[in-house]
Order: C-alpha cells, then sequence, then structure tokens
C-alpha cells in the first residue's frame, strides 16, 4: 500500500526529478530488501546458471550509483551504464516524456553519466562485497562519447577500464539519441568494430582465465538483411549474445498521436510487439545458436515466458517499474515461475 501511495507521488513528479529520488533511495539502500525467492527452476546465461531470467536493463542505474540498494531487490542480473569514456550531460532537457495511459516511455537523454573513470570505481567498491560471478550479475554497457573523432577506440577504452569488473559487457551501438550511433549497426561499421573487441576479449582470457561475454545491443528498426548481417557477424567474431531491443523511433507504434512530434526512443508496452517480432527473426537466422536477451514491454511473467518461447534465453526490464514499482520484480519472477513448472 505505502509502495502504491509513494509510486502515484512519483508519478506526479518530472520524470527525471521521480528518477532522481529512486537512485537515491537505492544508493542508501533505503528500499527494504527483499526476501529471498524460492524458485524450483533456474537457467544458463552465459557461463553462468541464474535462478531465473529476469535482469534490469541499462539506464535506470546509469553511473553505478543504485547497486547498493538494487543487489537487493531479486533482479538475477542487472546492467549498468550506459557509460562512455569522458563524462557528459547528455541532451537538452526535458528529454524524458511519459506516454501514461500506454505505460510507455519517450526518451532523449543521450548517454548523461559521469564518465568511465569515475562509475569504474563506483563499481569497484560494489565488487567489495559483491563478487565477480555472484548473482544479481552486473554487466556494463557501454557506448562512445557525442563529440568522439573515434567511436571504436571509445568502445575499446570502455572495454580495458570495466573488463576486470563486469560480468559480461554490452556493446550499445543502437541508441537513436547519440548521432550516427545507430550506423555502427552496419556491417562496414560493426565489423572493425567487434573483430577489434573480440579480440581484446581474447586477450584478456588468455591473461587471466577469465571468461567475459561480449553482448551487442541493437534496435529494433532493422531490417531483416541487417538482422541477418548482424548475427553473421556475431557468430564470425564469437560474441555470446544480442539484446533485442533497444528504443525504437517509429512513433507509429504510439496509439495517442499527440507523442509523435516528440524525438527520441519509444520502450514500455509500446515496443512490445514491435521487440517481439526482431527476437523472433534472430531466433530464426542464428537457429538458436546465440544467446538472446529480450527487452521491451515486459510486466508480467506471462510477457516472459512469451519472450522466452519466442527464442530469448533472459529478459530486462525498465520502463514497467516507472508504472508499477520495484515489487513488480518479485511479481514478475513469481508468476513467470509458475508458469514454467511441467504441469504448465
Amino acid at each position: 500500500m505505502l509502495e502504491k501511495i509513494f509510486l502515484s507521488l512519483l508519478l506526479r513528479l518530472p520524470e527525471e526529478v521521480s528518477h532522481g529520488i529512486a537512485i537515491f533511495l537505492l544508493k542508501y539502500s533505503l528500499v527494504p530488501k527483499k526476501k529471498k525467492l524460492n524458485l524450483t527452476s533456474h537457467i544458463k546465461f552465459f557461463n553462468f546458471k541464474l535462478s531465473h531470467p529476469i535482469g534490469l536493463a541499462a539506464g535506470f542505474d546509469k553511473n553505478a550509483v543504485a547497486l547498493p540498494g538494487l543487489l537487493k531487490q531479486n533482479f538475477s542480473f542487472i546492467e549498468i551504464g550506459t557509460v562512455t569514456p569522458l563524462p557528459q550531460v547528455g541532451n537538452n532537457k526535458p528529454r524524458v516524456f511519459r506516454v501514461l495511459e500506454e505505460k510507455s516511455i519517450i526518451n532523449k537523454l543521450g548517454f548523461p553519466n559521469q564518465g568511465a573513470s569515475k562509475i569504474f570505481n563506483n563499481l569497484y567498491k560494489v565488487r567489495k562485497y559483491h563478487s565477480l560471478g555472484l548473482e544479481p550479475l552486473i554487466g556494463v554497457n557501454i557506448g562512445c562519447n557525442k563529440n568522439t573523432k573515434n567511436p571504436l577506440k571509445d568502445y575499446e577504452k570502455c572495454f580495458e577500464i570495466f573488463c576486470s569488473v563486469a560480468d559480461y559487457i554490452t556493446i550499445n551501438v543502437s541508441s537513436p539519441n547519440t548521432p550516427g550511433l545507430r550506423k555502427l549497426q552496419l556491417k562496414n561499421n560493426l565489423e572493425p568494430l567487434l573483430k577489434n573487441l573480440s579480440t581484446k576479449k581474447e586477450r584478456y582470457y588468455k591473461k587471466y582465465k577469465r571468461k567475459i561475454p561480449l553482448v551487442l545491443k541493437i534496435a529494433p528498426d532493422l531490417e531483416e538483411l541487417d538482422l541477418q548481417s548482424i548475427v553473421n557477424l556475431i557468430k564470425r567474431y564469437k560474441i555470446e549474445g544480442i539484446i533485442a531491443t533497444n528504443t525504437s523511433i517509429s512513433k507509429k507504434i504510439i496509439k495517442n498521436k499527440k507523442y509523435t512530434q516528440l524525438q527520441g526512443g519509444v520502450s514500455g508496452n509500446a515496443l512490445y510487439k514491435k521487440s517481439n517480432n526482431i527476437l523472433k527473426k534472430l531466433q530464426k537466422i542464428s537457429k538458436g545458436e546465440i544467446t538472446l536477451i529480450g527487452v521491451g514491454g515486459i510486466d508480467t511473467g506471462e510477457k516472459v515466458f512469451k519472450k522466452l518461447k519466442l527464442g530469448a534465453n533472459a529478459v530486462q526490464v525498465y520502463s514497467s517499474l516507472i508504472y508499477n514499482g520495484i515489487s513488480l520484480v518479485d511479481k514478475i519472477v513469481l508468476d513467470f515461475n509458475q508458469l514454467s513448472k511441467p504441469n504448465k
């Protein structure tokens, strides 16, 4: 009851103010710790074994400051970031918009973050009491600075900084809010990026004997030929997974036309069908040989189950927490667990 009242108050405040309050509460562990769930099944996630497939998407905890509270909320994995080598403020405000009636979000944030050095220190402090490989896993989502002259070097630098503290690393080439970023999904641009990061990953493994899965986060607005090209490169350079998907630049997926003039990417319920379509195509093209993480519009255990049936190995949530609160995680996990029982 208290959470519902608090949530209704947050939804009356400007979007980034509400988010800032949530981060503050989690940073100082002012959100009650959730009881450990008694689950009957486990999932394989890269080279890890997790109690369930529900994680937190990047974008919520950009600077790895809310981890003290997030680690107590029954996620099986948490992705921080997007992190860029240098700090940046992102795009001008207002830049986050709620689509209340559709439980969706439009954002044009532009990777605001404290920069790789500061965020590494934040994560390093957490690693003193939450070891690598311990559930919830902590992944790091990396990107490039808006004004960089060499995007590929930005990704390489972030990999070098975070490889020792990340359970996995996500290569974000699909945000619509950094000019030119999505062009990195095209074969001629993507191949050198994946090749270089794959080489760095192999060198790290040879030196430290620890595998760091690499994941590529893609857009939901890609054509089938683009997806085929991406899957081919993923297999060629032994990238472990794909996150499907980031936000969509298509406003057609929003029913209320008053939002069509807003810039930015659409997430939440409006993205559900579009991201599912990409997931389905990726599963078919990859023949089930790549780990897929489904994102977009997940607010029930049923939707998790649907994404897994379409080929996902795990899923991530974010926008649904804005409308339903952090307790939604337990509800989704328990509902999914019930649906996953053999008699279902």
